[in-house]
């Protein structure tokens, strides 16, 4: 079941969607989605979901390593965007309101520093993708979040596209 993208299961934040559509990649997220429908989330279903996302193109569980010097010790935390393309990072959550927040945070410092990644990769615009079904995430909520929080308190800019796509 490929999910259709429809104007009010989406949100975009900074021109997320117009960066997305420029790039062609818009009409590639349900098949991001339908990869997370059919096999669901996690590393163990990865082999899986490349089987769909390879032949668009897509990279998964790209790699990011963000750091800083303290007064005695270089502190690191390693993390990983669910799919890449074109300078533009794909997280997928199903879980929780705090781990999307958290997702949105990655995206934010990936664009804020280019040094995160490897092999020259950008982050110029980030996607979120929200399973229907779930209680949280929302789009709501992550409008919200965004808004009263992140961009108020965090300076958050990173060009967001959400959707929150229909699982039924």
């Amino acid at each position: 079941m490929r999910p259709e993208i429809r104007n009010h299961d989406t949100w975009s934040f900074s021109g997320g969607r117009e960066i997305v559509e420029s790039k062609g990649l818009k009409e590639e997220l349900p098949a991001i989605a339908e990869s997370y429908i059919t096999h669901g989330g996690g590393n163990q279903n990865l082999s899986d979901r490349r089987e769909l996302l390879n032949p668009l193109g897509w990279e998964q569980e790209i790699g990011v390593k963000f750091e800083t010097t303290t007064d005695y010790d270089v502190v690191s935390r390693r993390a990983s965007f669910d799919a890449y393309k074109e300078g533009v990072v794909v997280e997928h959550e199903s879980g929780e309101q705090m781990r999307a927040n958290w997702h949105l945070m990655k995206m934010e410092m990936a664009h804020r520093d280019s040094n995160v990644f490897s092999m020259g990769r950008t982050a110029d615009a980030g996607v979120l993708l929200i399973p229907s079904y779930v209680n949280f995430p929302t789009l709501g909520r992550t409008e919200n979040d965004v808004q009263a929080v992140l961009e108020q308190y965090f300076d958050f800019s990173i060009p967001l596209f959400v959707w929150e796509y229909p699982t039924k």
